[in-house]
Order: C-alpha cells, then structure tokens, then sequence
C-alpha cells in the first residue's frame, strides 16, 4: 500500500461520453437550482418516466483514455422526449371531480407526511412520507411534491382542496413561515432555512387559496391517529414521544383565541388534567427557552359521527439549553422517548436508530467463546422512578458521555500488522452461527464475534430498553387503574418500541390493544386528517358536514398507485439485465416464489401501493425462509448490507399464530390478529424455536406480523402456500431497501434498482404479474456463439447505459518514505442513466483499472467485441476473431478484456 501522503485530485469531467459517444462539455454551476416557479408547475418525482437526451454530432479526437485512434459519433442527435397529451392523461386513483378534500400534513420537521381524504365520505385516498419520493429517510421540509403528487393520482385541482390541518412540533407554520411570501422567496434565494429546498414559496406547499386551514398540536394529533381508527369505541390513549408541543406555544394560542391553532390547552378548559410539573405555567414563563410535551394521556369514547378525546395528564420537560443547538438540543431532554434516542446516538451516532437498539438489547444474556465473553452489567439504572409525580423520573446520563461508543476504536479491531479489519463495530454472530457450505463462485458470510465496544454497545442498550419498559409499564399501569379503561392506543416515537407494545399488551390486562402503522411523526399527518373530518374544525361546520367515524382501521396500503404502462417502463430502462416473465395466474406466481424461497433464495415483493408507515406489510418486501438461520447473516451481510446482530420479524397467518406464539389471553378474542402491522413482540414458543430460526431472535422473542385474509387476501395466499409446502404458516419478512440511507422502495423504478443493486443476492423480483430474474452476462452472445447448422453470430458490440463522466485520483508517497517515488491512480465514473446508479458519494463508482476505463470509453454500441480486442491488443485484421492464435501474454490480455465487459454488464454500465 502507498502512504496516501499527498493526493491528487484530477477531474477529467471536463470531458465526458454521451449515449451515443458524443463528446460533451460541462458548463454547470456548482450551486445550478431548477426554478419551478418560472412554470407555476413541478413534476410528481414517482411519475417521471425518462429524461430527454439531447446531442450535438461531434467528431471524437480526444479522451480520457488516448482513444484518438477511433472515431465515435453519436446517434441521429434527434430529441427523443415526448410530451404526453394532457386529454390523454390517466389518473391512477381518480377521485370523483366534485370531490373535497381534508388534507393533513406533517411539515417541516423530519418524516414529512400527507395524508388525504374525502370531506364528502370521509374515505382516506392518499397517504405518503416524502421519504419514498425523494429517497432521503426521514425527509423532512415542504410538502409541494407530496401536494402535487396527490393531486395527479387523484385526478383533482387545489381547487378540490377544502380544509388543511398541519402541524410542526418545533415551531408556528401559519404566523411565522407562511405569513410572509416574499420574505419565503428571499430565503429561497439565499438557500437558508426551509428555503434550502425546490417548493418553498411552491403553491402546492402554502396552498394559499385555501381559506380553512389550521395547525393541530402535536400529542394531540397522535392522539387524534390512534383513537379515529381504533376498532374499539372507548379507550386509554398514551402518547409517549421524544419532544412535542411547546408549552408557550400553546398557552399563546389558548388565551389569545388564535382560530389557527388548536391544541391541548383548549381541550383542557373546564377539564380537571393533571400536569407535571403541577406548576408547569409558572416555570415556563420563567425558562430561559420553553418547555414541551414529553408524555400524554387521554381518553377517548367515539359514536356514528362523533368522537370525543379527553386529555387526563401531560408531562411536560424542560429544554435545557438552546434549541439552535443541534436536533434542537433534544439529546438533553427528560422524556423517555429523548433519553433512548440518546442512548441510540451514543452507539450508533444516529438519534433516530432507535430499532437497532431494540435489536441490540436481547443479545446482553448471550454468550462466546465458551461463556468466556459476555457483556458486561450496568449496575445503576438510566431511568427509574415514576412518570406521573412531580419530580418523579430519574435519570443518569453518566453511561452515555464521553466519547461515544461508534467512535471508539479498540485494539481487537486490528490485526497483528496493524491493519483496521473490523470497520463494523457490531458485526457479529451468536455463538452457534455455522457458516453454510460455500459452492464455486458464491459468497459466504463468515462467523463473526462481537469487538469489545460491542459488548459496551450491548450492555446500554439492555440497561436503557429495560429501565424503558419498567417506567413505562408503570405509568401505562397507573392510568388504567386511574381512568378503568379496558382497550389501550399507543402513539408517539415510543410507541415504535414493539418490545414495550408487547409487554404492555399482554402484561396489563388491557382486553384491546391497537397501535397504528405509524405511531411516529409520518402519522401525524393521519391524525390532521382525522381532526379535519372529525375534530372541533369540522363541527363547526354543522352536522351535514361532518362525515361517518372509520368504522375500522384503515389499510396501512395508501401509497401511489403505479400503472401497467409504469411497470413496462422500468422495465424497458433495465431491459439489458433482466429475464422477465409475466406469469397472470396467481397460483403458478406463488408456487415459484416458494420453490424459490424453499430452495434458500430470497425473493422480493413489489405488490399494489405501497405501505404507509417504517414497516413492510407484503407489499414492498423482502421474503426468506424462515427455516433457515443461515439466512440471517446472509440477508445482513449481502441483501441488506448491516450488521448481523439485527433480528428479522416473521409474517404469520394470524389463525395459526397462536400455535406458534405466546399471544396473551385475549388474543384468541380478536382471531389472533393481535399485530397486524408488525407491532408487537412477542416470544416463540419453545416447542417452535428451532423450527423457525431464522425469525426467533437470540431471546428467543420475534416481532411479527399477523396476517388476514380480509385485511391482505393475496399476501395471505402466499404464506398459505408456504405452509402448504412446509408446514410453517410464516415467512421472514423484511423491508424492501438494499441501499444505506434509503427508504422502503417506492416506485417500480426504484424496485428495479434496488434489486440489481442487490448483485444477485436476491434472487428473484415479484413486480405485479412478472417473476424477473437477474439477466447473466452471457460470454457467447458477446464473442458470437455457434447456432444450429454451424452458423456463427457475429460479436455483440457493447454498448454504455448512459453519458459517462471521469475522474481520476492519484495518490503518491512523500519524499524519504519507502515508496518515494511511487504513485498509485483510481478511476471513477459516474453514470447517472445506469439503472444501479446511487447518488451517494456523487455516485462515483470505482473502475478496476484504466483498462476497464478504456473499454468503458469504447463501449458506444456501433464498436464490436472483436474490433475492442484487436484494437488493444494489436492484432492483426486477418487473425482478429482466431483467438487460438494470439500469443500467451495476449491470450491474457483478452482474458482480463472480457473479465472486465463482464464485470461492467453486471454493474449496468454496459450491455450487449
């Protein structure tokens, strides 16, 4: 290895290769930013079908790679984008054209959501985070491209648009974002606060035309998403979060009779509710910043039309210091939802990776190395003490200071040279993990025992998720006693905590338990929908206004929808690389998917529209055998690329989960449908353990999903096809992303992508009606194959999926060291038009070597595989297809040639 002492950056993007080989300059901007308001319009990013590609004819004479010796024009230079005529537009989910709309938003904050509804039935239409539009997890910011998105699957105008309930948890949207439209279109200027981003000063995000718009607090539009949708008519609401609402913010509306807020002070007027602190107004008056919601409960009764939420208690905490401070200081705040994000923070460096801790806690009663490794114990609790009395919650923050834990580096990371070779610092096995038998050519995930920082990482994650369930399985407990509620909700952040949920539901003899798809702040957005049908906005409209209360909880399904002529189009982008084959009967369609999945495969699923909330319900999943333990590692490791502690949740059929899983005792009450959106943890039963491995995690819990033939009847199907062949009436179910940082998949594009991106570690895509498999880079079409009759083809000529830009990066030693003198050069290109493309990192992908630049350079689709080789190799024309006759170092040559074609095909920058 050279000493990267000095690196050289060299750049040659100056020079880059269009479709065609057309030599292209690049004269854009560093800080370039489309304008949509200069068209009044933006586009839907799901229903972007191809960019147009425009070409100037030039003659090649100069590139990267020395190739003057050949002439490369580009194609006919014609533009070939189409403008789709406006008459002949379909809309996916049209809607009724007297159709009026009650829109709730979560804006602003992180996982900004829509959700929409009918005001004349009441029915919800629409549902999306912005995350699976933009790609970005949790995206946060303006809601212009969700708006306009709604609006083209439904077939509407913002006309359509009636009432609009929004909420923001860290500051007003009405008085002090949107008030001021010029003083939106300076910050749009400048780049700063939410004008950072396209859709700003958008129509589509303020809406403006819209006369009944309103904010909702943020408990109460938790509370708002549970109790509108809870199958039962009466119950507790507990709302626990990480921060809501700010007292002032509140208190500012109540007294002032702001008619654009709405929030729990209101509710409290005349109420008798108890708050912590008791004397919570004075203090918040006194605060250097504010004070905000931390945990909240409520009851709620609900009829034909009516629906009727009490606040009982909130607990507010105090912001300790400036919210300017980074995530607005949150790491230093008291709620139980605050202190376990910081413990995620601390291990993982993520405040919102609040799962993996979860996943991570089980593992501190396990064993290596022959009960030589363990964990160690943290002695003194993080949380202790009570939720409901003044000064009643304890807290020691002393485990999570100092340097956090995914920054330690420790000697057992390094080998005896020196050598960092455990990068994943929570990358490990239980102790009887076996690696499979490895077969010719194929990947094999080796056993791997944790580092000493994991073992740290492990024991926090069980003090903080124990101390958690204690507290909260107090409070939760105290107010059933207080109120005799019989049915429970849960909402809030805390509430994504299905080890709790499972506690809670079973624990406390609560008969009902319902926890909606989305209990963090995506569901917001579903309970300002529901307050704009159902709250104190709607009755003031009279009665012939109000629509009918959900009468059961709505499909988790509320996605776009995408068309057959979307699906054709992914599939024609990624045609090169893909074996399709449309399979119309159902049956035949799930008998593939289980031989494939009983065979060890992983399958993955892109059904009908897309889930709402984090998790994946049959409709954009990764499927496996739940048989096979093996697969944990392999599914981490090479599909989802993590670490290998994480567990994966089974999908059961909800009549046989009770035979299966520790259910409670009112499970059977309900058919067993107990965690219909994977909710709930339960424990395997020990008879079943070692039936199903590879979704019983190392405590021997799963957090599963029940399914119903009512609520997913062809999802149901599958699993029942499953347990026809096998006998186990589940199949490991995991979320449908492969690539970091990126959400559930969204479109049929993005499913295309992220299963090429998989390199063949999922092994087949259920897209609708066609089973895809991954195309192999087929040698003999490329060199000419034989046919029948001794017929010979002619050689493929390769061809490049896109416009490629280079750059190359030199690394050399300084003078004295070892290897003064020596120089080592990468080369990167970017293809934006190549369908595994990933905007990471500028979306650079690493080249071998610049002989496979070169052959990427020559790939314009009119140069065939011969005339590359003889090319490079200096052949001559007579012996240019006679391959025996090349010389050894030749025959190497070519060789290392068609390694390279091929290594291209299998990343999609070429094809043939």
């Amino acid at each position: 290895m050279l000493a990267p002492i000095l690196l050289l950056e060299a750049v040659r993007g100056a020079h880059t290769f269009g479709q065609h080989g057309s030599l292209r300059t690049r004269r854009q901007g560093p800080h370039q930013r489309s304008d949509r308001r200069s068209t009044g319009h933006h586009y839907p990013l799901h229903l972007t079908s191809s960019l147009s590609r425009r070409t100037t004819r030039s003659r090649l004479t100069s590139t990267p790679f020395d190739l003057d010796l050949y002439e490369i024009y580009d194609g006919d230079g014609n533009d070939d984008g189409s403008t789709e005529d406006a008459s002949e537009q379909s809309y996916p989910l049209s809607a009724p054209s007297d159709t009026r709309l009650v829109l709730g938003l979560n804006k602003y904050s992180h996982d900004t959501t829509l959700c929409a509804a009918s005001l004349n039935t009441g029915e919800v239409l629409f549902a999306c985070s912005k995350e699976r539009l933009t790609r970005k997890k949790h995206d946060g910011g303006n809601t212009a491209s969700l708006v306009e998105t709604c609006l083209d699957q439904l077939g509407l105008d913002v006309d359509c648009i009636e009432r609009v309930v929004m909420n923001n948890h860290h500051h007003r949207i009405l008085p002090f974002v949107e008030s001021n439209v010029d003083h939106m279109e300076w910050e749009e200027g400048l780049g700063i606060n939410a004008g950072n981003e396209d859709g700003y000063s958008d129509e589509y995000n303020l809406l403006s035309g819209v006369e009944n718009k309103i904010e909702l607090s943020h408990h109460l539009a938790h509370a708002y998403s549970a109790a509108s949708q809870s199958p039962f008519d009466s119950g507790l609401i507990v709302v626990m979060d990480g921060m809501g609402e700010t007292y002032r913010t509140m208190k500012r509306a109540a007294q002032g009779k702001d008619t654009t807020y709405f929030g729990d002070l209101n509710l409290c007027e005349g109420m008798e509710v108890q708050f912590v602190p008791d004397d919570i107004d004075s203090r918040a008056r006194e605060s250097y910043f504010d004070w905000r919601e931390a945990e909240s409960v409520y009851t709620f009764s609900k009829s034909e039309k009516d629906l009727n939420i009490k606040p009982v208690f909130k607990r507010f905490q105090e912001e300790k210091t400036p919210p300017t401070l980074y995530n607005h200081g949150f790491e230093n705040m008291d709620s139980l939802g605050a202190v376990y994000s910081r413990a995620s923070s601390h291990i993982f460096g993520d405040w919102n990776a609040c799962g993996k801790v979860m996943g991570l806690a089980p593992w501190k009663e396990h064993s290596w190395d022959n009960a030589n490794m363990v964990p160690p114990t943290i002695d003194d609790p993080i949380l202790s003490g009570s939720l409901y009395e003044d000064d009643g919650l304890r807290i020691d923050r002393s485990t999570m200071v100092g340097q956090p834990l995914f920054n330690r580096i420790d000697p057992d990371m390094f080998d005896s040279d020196g050598n960092m070779f455990r990068t994943k610092r929570y990358d490990f096995d239980d102790d009887e993990y076996i690696p499979p038998p490895a077969r010719e050519g194929e990947q094999v995930a080796t056993k791997q025992i944790p580092t000493k920082v994991a073992l740290d990482a492990i024991s926090l994650a069980s003090r903080v998720q124990s101390d958690l369930e204690t507290v909260a399985m107090d409070f939760v407990r105290h107010f059933k006693e207080e109120t005799g509620e019989s049915n429970l909700c849960l909402a809030g952040g805390v509430a994504l905590n299905s080890v709790l949920n499972g506690r809670l539901s079973r624990e406390l003899d609560f008969e009902k338990t319902f926890i909606p798809p989305y209990p963090g702040d995506d569901g917001v957005a579903v309970g300002c929908c529901a307050y704009g049908l159902y709250g104190e906005l709607s009755s003031s409209y009279g009665d012939d206004e109000q629509s009918k209360l959900w009468s059961r909880p709505l499909s988790p399904y509320q996605g776009p929808l995408y068309t057959e002529q979307d699906i054709e189009e992914a599939i024609e982008w990624a045609a090169p690389w893909l074996d399709v084959e449309v399979v119309e009967d159902e049956t035949a369609r799930n008998d593939a998917i289980v031989e494939e999945l009983v065979s060890g495969g992983v399958v993955s699923i892109y059904d009908g529209r897309s889930e709402m909330g984090p998790r994946a319900l049959g409709h954009r999943s990764i499927l496996a055998d739940p048989r096979k333990k093996g697969l944990v590692r392999f599914i981490n490791e090479f599909v989802k690329k993590r670490e290998s502690f994480r567990p994966f949740a089974p999908s059961c059929l909800a009549e046989e989960a009770g035979d299966w899983f520790d259910l409670g005792q009112y499970a059977s009450e309900v058919g067993f449908n107990v965690s219909p959106y994977m909710s709930i943890t339960a424990q395997v039963r020990e008879g079943k353990r070692d039936l199903i491995p590879a979704v019983t995690h190392v405590d021997g819990s799963s957090r599963l999903q029940t399914v119903t033939p009512e609520a997913e009847p062809a999802y149901h199907r599958l699993i029942s096809a499953f347990f026809k062949a096998t006998g186990v009436p589940m199949v490991l179910n995991t979320s449908f992303n492969t690539l970091k940082s990126e959400p559930i998949t969204e479109t049929p594009r993005n499913a295309i992508r992220t299963f090429l991106s998989s390199m063949g570690s999922i092994e087949m895509l259920i897209l609708g009606n066609r089973v895809i498999k991954r195309k192999g880079a087929d040698v003999r079409v490329l060199l000419g194959e034989e046919r029948i009759g001794g017929k010979m083809t002619p050689p493929s000529n390769p061809k490049r999926a896109g416009v490629a830009h280079y750059k190359s990066t030199f690394s050399a030693a300084i003078e004295g060291d070892s290897h003064d003198g020596d120089y080592e050069t990468k080369t990167a290109v970017q293809m934006p038009d190549r369908p595994v493309h990933d905007e990471r990192d500028g979306g650079w992908f690493e080249l071998t070597d610049d002989l496979e630049g070169q052959l990427l350079g020559l790939c314009d689709g009119t140069v065939s595989v011969s005339d590359i080789v003889t090319g490079i190799t200096a052949m001559t024309e007579e012996d240019e297809q006679d391959f025996s006759q090349v010389t050894d170092s030749d025959q190497v040559l070519v060789e290392n040639i068609i390694r390279r074609l091929v290594r291209m095909y299998e990343h999609t920058l070429i094809s043939w």
